[in-house]
């Protein structure tokens, strides 16, 4: 007992002061479901250096895991000058400072209660996981190498993560977003901010992206060009009225349907494998010459001309509800054996 005892002491002398003090500021408060933070911990004794889930290396706390402990309140985790990861995913905190972290990579609070959090003057924050929590804002400006950011299922207007220069995968669906400003975010690869209400995007200087993901906003056109990478679009459930992108020779998947298009075109885009622009207003569409295109949907629209033709790949076409379809064009199409809806002409 003594030898344990003076293990423990010595352990308690090694965490920096300051730091020991930071993280008992934090077990002391209230729980989720009563008690205290340490109690939720299932902490042992009141050494802040032997908290379940802290990772102390040479007197520095160097990683924390309290994920799924019914931890509540606002943790501060300032200045802890060799911190390199938090997770704290799905609790119930309200409150998350990380200022002046030199070594903080990774930072994971999903599925909390945040309404405010803080990460200035963390230069090497890389990777942060802020979804389903419940912010109304968010500033990047001290995050210089951030390459993955999750703020999905929040309550934020406005998310400007522009000159994000290192940034490879945003996702801030499920927001209530009016401005996304992507600006100087030269290695954004995807995009994912479906349900908002966006009524523009720009997608200037956005030369290495590959999949985006607009569903379900308030675009009322959608053009994009010179992006080589592109390679999936998403935009049902908008208000687009036209729809065109040009120049973008990865680009195998568009789906756009449940929308107001009466102008669709696809230029130099000759990847294309998938087409789904249903449930529209359009009276013409040419997807002809696509060497890989399988599948198109264009049901219920009001399709007069349809040209399909030269499509060597081309293997199902739905054609339902377009009861003004006059000329379907389908020469060269050898491999077409599924067409759905009335034709009387098509064999």
């Amino acid at each position: 007992m003594a030898l344990a005892l003076a293990v423990t002491t010595a352990m308690g002398q090694n965490l920096n002061k300051q730091e020991a003090k930071s993280l008992q500021a934090f077990l002391t408060q209230t729980a989720a479901k009563g008690g205290n933070n340490a109690e939720a911990l299932l902490m042992k004794g009141n050494d802040p250096a032997l908290t379940p889930g802290v990772k102390v290396e040479n007197g520095h706390i160097v990683e924390i895991n309290w994920d799924k402990k019914e931890l509540a309140g606002t943790l501060n985790l300032s200045n802890f000058p060799n911190l390199q990861k938090v997770s704290v995913n799905d609790n119930s905190l309200t409150t998350l400072i990380l200022n002046n972290n030199p070594a903080l990579t990774e930072i994971n609070a999903a599925r909390n209660l945040l309404t405010d959090v803080s990460f200035d003057n963390d230069p090497q924050l890389q990777v942060i996981r802020l979804n389903r929590n419940r912010l109304n804002e968010i500033n990047l400006q001290g995050t210089p190498l951030l390459k993955t950011l999750n703020v999905a299922s929040n309550f934020m207007a406005t998310l400007d993560v522009s000159n994000a220069f290192n940034l490879q995968s945003l996702n801030c669906m499920s927001n209530r977003l009016q401005t996304l400003n992507l600006s100087g975010c030269t290695n954004l690869k995807n995009v994912y901010a479906g349900y908002n209400d966006l009524t523009s995007v720009e997608f200037a200087g956005l030369a290495n992206l590959e999949n985006l993901n607009l569903t379900n906003n308030k675009l009322q056109k959608f053009y994009v060009s010179g992006i080589p990478t592109l390679q999936t679009i998403f935009v049902s459930d908008n208000h687009m009225a036209e729809f065109a992108v040009n120049d973008c020779p990865a680009l195998t998947d568009i789906y756009a349907p449940y929308n107001d298009l009466t102008a669709f075109s696809v230029n130099n885009c000759n990847n294309l494998s998938d087409v789904n622009v249903a449930w529209n207003d359009l009276s013409y569409l040419d997807l002809s010459n696509q060497n890989f295109l399988q599948r198109v949907n264009v049901a219920n629209n009001q399709l007069i001309t349809l040209d399909v033709s030269f499509c060597p790949m081309l293997t199902t076409l739905n054609l339902a509800g377009n009861s003004m379809l006059t000329d379907l064009r389908t020469e060269g199409d050898t491999l077409l054996h599924q067409v759905v809806g009335t034709w009387d002409t098509w064999e």
